[in-house]
């Protein structure tokens, strides 16, 4: 005889219905290239309208809820960096190193995602700081990197390189560097680098970071003449050896028994002057940071010696149906700093926030509404961790900027609502500059003051 199903029926509805509840709280998260929709039962019933109405009631009580932090008065026309240090020297690394910065190189680190790939806004505010504190070169350049052929301070071809990074492919044989990249050399593996078309200057100090367990050897060529081969320290550490070549026009790198060896990139610099490295990562949220071991970071620093990280991040985290806030962000972004601020002891730190972003609402393009809510926990994040926070969505002139940036003539952004052209880089990097210099000249006013 058949039993009767509908009490299990509605056992498995109530389950269901209940489940889906629950998920309804969670909000939507975009967390290092993946996407973790919002469950709204609701959302066939609801209307825009309410549904706008819900966000924006959401977004002053968030708002309300938060506390109001004092900012430094500054001076007209420049968005000044905000201290949250006790003694309100948090950059006084970085600035006491400029004062040497003739006699020895000093080093930047900016990470950051899409935002500034292609070296967008660190090419800008490198050169800037180079005509400055002197310097050519652009510092660490990765051995592989998908936007190679969009970046134009330098010119880059790879073939058959396997790749390892926060957001994409991992391994536990394949230790990622600081960076967040590890590089796998396959047969025919090959790299090339060239200055840039418009500086065409020669590389004049060349250093290549690998690790080795086993033997390899490196074959390269200069200016497609001068043929060498090197072999490889074997160690299980991170490692760096300097090439002795100097004005270097074209660099071809290729790596022989690769059984082991674990390649990262290659730094082009001179023996002075100030190297903004590009950092970037599409996708990534900052938390990646955290996947990196912290003997890598300490091995990686004992050759750059970082006088100054500068972390850009909140686009791949910000959706436009964030109910909860960024509550669990600042929690494990608190985590990230504090690790970098113990591998990287004599360095100082800066938190840039979110930029404006736009998305089409009802018809028209503006600002996502939950921007000032990341950008307000990222100077947070900045206040616990006793760092400087550089206001990027104050900068850009706050809601609706990215409008602006994207109708300027020429063209500021992209028609995504969401990057920077070089031009709109060149742009903002002129603006950091600025902020950095002048709190400079408020660090040396400042310094001798108990």
């Amino acid at each position: 005889m058949q039993q009767n199903q509908l009490s299990s029926s509605l056992l498995l509805f109530t389950i269901v219905i209940g489940t889906l509840l629950l998920l309804s709280f969670f909000p939507e998260r975009k967390i290092d290239g993946f996407t973790l929709k919002r469950v709204n039962i609701l959302a066939d019933i609801q209307s825009e309208e309410t549904k706008s109405v819900v966000k924006k009631g959401f977004i002053k009580k968030r708002i309300a809820g938060k506390k109001k932090i004092k900012k430094d008065s500054c001076k007209p026309g420049i968005t000044c960096l905000e201290d949250y240090s006790k003694d309100k020297k948090a950059l006084r690394y970085f600035f006491n190193a400029l004062k040497e910065s003739r006699r020895k190189p000093v080093r930047v680190a900016f990470f950051g995602d899409s935002f500034i790939e292609g070296d967008i806004l660190t090419a800008s505010l490198r050169d800037t700081l180079q005509l400055l504190f002197g310097g050519r070169g652009v510092g660490y350049v990765p051995i592989a990197s998908e936007v190679a052929q969009f970046r134009t301070s330098i010119q880059h071809t790879y073939s058959n390189w396997e790749t390892f990074s926060f957001v994409g492919k991992k391994s536990e044989w394949s230790p990622l560097l600081t960076s967040g990249y590890c590089f796998v050399p396959l047969e025919g593996n090959e790299t090339e680098y060239r200055p840039a078309k418009k500086k065409n200057i020669p590389f004049k100090k060349i250093r290549l970071f690998y690790s080795n367990p086993l033997s390899a050897a490196l074959d390269y060529t200069v200016n497609d003449t001068i043929n060498r081969s090197l072999a490889l320290t074997s160690s299980t550490a991170l490692e760096q050896t300097q090439l002795e070549e100097k004005n270097v026009e074209v660099l071809k790198l290729q790596f022989k028994n690769v059984d082991s060896l674990k390649v990262y990139g290659v730094s082009f610099e001179e023996t002075t002057g100030i190297y903004v490295d590009n950092m970037a990562m599409r996708g990534n949220s900052g938390m990646g940071l955290y996947q990196v071991t912290p003997e890598m970071h300490q091995q990686f620093n004992s050759f750059q010696n970082y006088k100054l990280i500068i972390l850009q991040y909140g686009l791949n985290v910000v959706t436009e149906n964030d109910t909860l806030g960024y509550d669990w962000y600042i929690d494990k972004m608190v985590r990230v700093v504090n690790r970098l601020k113990e591998n990287f002891p004599d360095c100082s730190f800066l938190l840039i926030s979110v930029s404006d972003r736009s998305s089409n609402q009802n018809g028209k393009f503006k600002t996502i509404p939950f921007i000032p809510l990341m950008r307000d926990a990222q100077r947070e994040i900045a206040q616990k961790c006793e760092i400087a926070f550089w206001d990027l969505y104050a900068a850009m002139g706050e809601e609706n900027s990215m409008l602006k940036f994207v109708n300027a003539v020429p063209p500021l952004a992209a028609k995504d609502y969401t990057h920077l052209t070089f031009r709109g880089g060149k742009k903002i990097a002129k603006q950091l500059a600025e902020s950095i210099l002048f709190e400079r000249e408020r660090y040396a006013k400042n310094k001798n003051r108990p």
